[in-house]
């Protein structure tokens, strides 16, 4: 990736931002969307189940996501 530089904060916001007609647009979201893989691998559990309240599902939820945490948070402390 090269360097750029810039005069102004505003310059450089635009410069985050792409055209949508860019070719590589396509390129450029599948390797955030890899990066973002290798960084927090998704661990949702597949398959569908059903829930007796919104109560559940939310319960659910909440724990799958708090063992993702503490998965990625004992990852991140081991290194």
């Amino acid at each position: 990736m090269p360097v750029q530089r810039f005069r102004t904060h505003d310059d450089a916001r635009r410069a985050l931002w792409c055209d949508r007609s860019d070719p590589d647009l396509h390129l450029r979201i599948a390797r955030l969307w890899a990066t973002a893989t290798r960084l927090a691998p998704l661990c949702i559990p597949r398959g569908l189940r059903k829930f007796r309240s919104i109560e559940d599902a939310n319960r659910e939820r909440e724990q799958w996501v708090g063992e993702r945490v503490r998965a990625i948070a004992a990852a991140r402390s081991a290194t």
